[in-house]
């Protein structure tokens, strides 16, 4: 009995030296230990509350912690970032900058392994209202048209793009542009334009939806030319008036159209009753500009001036005196008894020329060349007026006797 006992008390202490061995090396082997894991990506819970109030977060764009655990060396030696789980729930929060804590936790909680700390342990979110707006897109062009090739005004369908975006990125637009190179071009261009979303310093906004991200434009291409202007005139005058000088201004007018234009040779006014004329001295005209021709200027004025002048007849009376004798021979004079003659000159013509018109105008002469002495009918010249006519159904003569000097 006594052998039995103590086989036995030999067995338990053989069982606890044996346990404290165990415990002895595996606190050798298999020591308690921390370890830190680095750059474990943050997962985004509840984006979708976000997308219900219209906010979208600007800032960050992704998030990376590091997490210290504690445990037996064996135990962490199997871990890695995939066996920890870090989370942020973005519920509840509204446009602006807001610091959100970060759960981090072990993917597998019987684990005897322990989250100590973890760095950070918030995150500071900037949340933005997703706003819309409209604006005009902008034609920017490059190049230079041909010589005398002239652009017209330019036309976009649609007249406005919707911008869908952050508030903050929004806000930064300055225009909408649709870039265009006309380098050399002679004819209107119909073409669809992708268009780019520019900051005030010209460089693109990224990140924006547009509506519709192409706009489709005409852009006149005209050919200009100048021409000069023809006054076309309807009806008669009366007989007694004329019109005199007239003067058109600009009397060459510069015009656009296709490049048929080069086919023109002048541009046509309105037809103006010359009648009207009479009432005053200068007026304002209309073009008669063909089909697809328009002015370059379009608020350029057409006038034209004129002169209205009555035509009169009258009749001129002037003497021996009056007359210039040339070309007489040597030796010999005019009889001075022949000097009572008088004579009638009748002249039509312009009254404001007539009026003004004195005897010496006419430039009254009689030629003796070749006239010796005794007494000779010569027939008299006059000078030539502008705007004067001489009317008398025979030419005058004067009498002229040749004496010796």
């Amino acid at each position: 009995m006594r052998k039995r006992k103590n086989d036995i008390t030999a067995k338990i202490l053989t069982l606890v030296i044996a346990m404290f061995l165990w415990s002895y090396v595996m606190s050798d082997t298999n020591p308690q230990i921390t370890r830190e894991i680095r750059n474990i990506s943050v997962t985004y819970l509840n984006t979708a509350a976000l997308d219900r109030q219209g906010l979208v977060i600007m800032d960050p764009e992704d998030v990376k912690i590091n997490v210290r655990l504690s445990g037996n060396k064996m135990d962490l030696d199997k871990i890695d970032g995939s066996s920890i789980f870090a989370q942020v729930d973005l519920s509840g929060y509204s446009e602006g900058q807001v610091r959100v804590p970060i759960t981090v936790g072990l993917l597998d909680q019987t684990s005897a392994i322990r989250v100590e700390s973890s760095d950070p342990k918030e995150v500071l979110f900037t949340f933005d209202r997703i706003i819309t707006r409209e604006i005009e897109p902008v034609v920017d062009l490059t190049g230079e048209l041909g010589e005398d090739y002239l652009l017209g005004d330019i036309t976009t369908r649609p007249q406005s793009i919707l911008l869908r975006g952050p508030r903050t990125w929004i806000n930064q637009v300055a225009k909408v542009s649709a870039l265009v190179d006309i380098s050399g071009r002679t004819n209107t261009m119909n073409l669809a334009v992708p268009i780019k979303i520019l900051n005030d310093s010209g460089e693109e906004v990224r990140g924006i939806e547009k509506e519709p991200g192409l706009i489709d434009m005409t852009i006149p291409i005209f050919r200009a030319v100048n021409l000069p202007i023809e006054l076309l005139t309807i009806n008669e005058l009366p007989d007694n008036f004329s019109i005199t000088n007239i003067e058109i201004s600009p009397s060459i007018i510069r015009v656009k159209g296709d490049n048929s234009i080069v086919n023109l040779t002048k541009i046509e006014t309105i037809e103006v009753d010359i009648n009207q004329l009479l009432e005053t001295s200068a007026m304002e005209v209309q073009l008669n500009l063909p089909e697809g021709v328009t002015l370059v200027d379009p608020t350029q004025r057409i006038t034209i001036s004129y002169n209205v002048e009555e035509t009169i007849t009258e009749e001129i009376e002037f003497g021996f005196d009056d007359i210039v004798f040339t070309n007489l021979s040597e030796g010999l004079v005019v009889d001075e008894d022949a000097q009572e003659q008088t004579f009638i000159l009748e002249i039509t013509g312009f009254r404001s020329v007539i009026e003004n018109l004195t005897t010496d105008d006419f430039g009254i002469t009689a030629n003796l060349n070749g006239l010796s002495q005794g007494s000779h009918q010569v027939q008299i010249s006059f000078t030539q007026i502008n705007n004067v006519s001489y009317v008398n159904e025979q030419p005058i003569s004067v009498i002229v006797n040749l004496i010796e000097n």
